[in-house]
């Protein structure tokens, strides 16, 4: 009896079922939660229980792969490999919510299940035939299909990234089941947690759970939450917080919990007047920059090390310094100054980060 017959063990069929049933159908009715946990649920019993009967001398490594490689999918550090899957043209989606963890139980059942006899045997063909049902479940539920459209527009949060950096921004906007009782309407497909990634500059926008119509508070547990390029926790939101940084509303009044959308705008943005002994010094491109380049600028001079050059004058206004040679000038932009990094923005250069190599 081989252990590809294992594929016809009811509770096998069963979730490979529900995964289809699940994706195809319910999704697109009902799109809740309890939708999402049960792709997750089925979906984590069928998957090891699947390539442990194809390969059954990788039992444990296969089970114990499962978890880890669905911790790392569900977090946010899976963003930039779903970004690359998608450049290829494929719809590739999940939702980063920590709670489908507890769905690692349909492993734990998975590798259980495996071991008893299997209920029966069957002919080659139809064992392929539910092989290729599975590999098709497994990718079709990874995959994101048009969800149903409302009538309704929804309350929105536009994230506009003012730093130099890239950075991850969470946004939770997820009603607790106390609160969907009282007001069925905010049980949506954006009743969730966001996870965005925002490069420099870039903005986007969180349609919320509650209806334009709808003058529903936030959600208790409202939380936004930034990360920089180095997973160091930049700042997070709350409610309070969150209405006192946005943007004023178009008739200049501060913005509330019943408006109809907020402007947020995130990350350490470069003062527009710089103090010029700020950035005295001696600075020197880093690894990560194209060109080398190191220059020396003090009170009443710039001096370029790398390339080598005469002594120049220039010009700080605002955060635009102009380097005037004897034969051209050069402008920046600074568009970033701590004390010991610097980025400028220069027209001949484009953008280099600098670093302090002594004042």
């Amino acid at each position: 009896m081989s252990s590809r017959d294992k594929l016809l063990h009811p509770i096998f069929l069963l979730s490979i079922i529900l995964l289809l049933t699940n994706d195809f159908f319910l999704k697109a009715y009902f799109h809740n939660e309890l939708t999402g946990k049960l792709s997750d649920f089925a979906g984590l019993f069928a998957f090891p229980f699947f390539w442990s009967a194809v390969f059954p001398k990788r039992i444990n490594f296969i089970h114990l792969s499962t978890v880890i490689i669905f911790l790392f999918w569900k977090s946010g550090h899976s963003q930039p490999l779903i970004n690359f899957i998608n450049l290829f043209g494929f719809q590739t989606f999940r939702t980063v919510d920590y709670t489908d963890y507890i769905a690692f139980i349909s492993v734990l059942a998975s590798y259980i299940t495996f071991f008893k006899p299997p209920f029966a045997t069957s002919r080659p063909s139809i064992i392929r035939f539910i092989a290729l049902i599975s590999i098709f479940a497994f990718v079709a539920t990874t995959q994101e299909r048009q969800q149903p459209t409302y009538e309704e527009d929804f309350k929105t949060i536009d994230l506009y990234n003012q730093s130099v950096h890239q950075l991850t921004v969470v946004v939770n906007f997820k009603y607790s089941d106390v609160e969907l009782a009282g007001d069925t309407s905010l049980d949506n497909e954006f009743n969730r947690i966001d996870t965005l990634k925002l490069a420099s500059g870039s903005y986007n926008t969180v349609r919320t759970p509650i209806p334009s119509w709808n003058n529903s508070k936030f959600p208790s547990g409202f939380k936004i939450i930034i990360i920089d390029s180095l997973g160091k926790l930049q700042k997070i939101y709350n409610k309070t917080a969150f209405l006192m940084a946005v943007d004023t509303s178009y008739n200049r009044q501060a913005q509330h919990e019943s408006g109809s959308s907020w402007s947020l705008k995130i990350g350490k943005k470069i003062p527009e007047k710089i103090a010029p002994y700020t950035i005295y010094g001696r600075w020197q491109t880093t690894s990560s920059s194209q060109r080398q380049h190191t220059f020396e600028i003090r009170e009443r001079y710039c001096y370029d090390v790398d390339p080598d050059s005469d002594l120049a004058r220039y010009e700080l206004k605002d955060s635009l310094i102009t380097v005037m040679y004897p034969k051209k000038r050069v402008s920046g932009r600074i568009t970033y100054l701590s004390e010991n990094e610097l980025y400028i923005t220069w027209d001949d250069r484009k953008k280099l980060k600098y670093k302090k190599l002594y004042h």
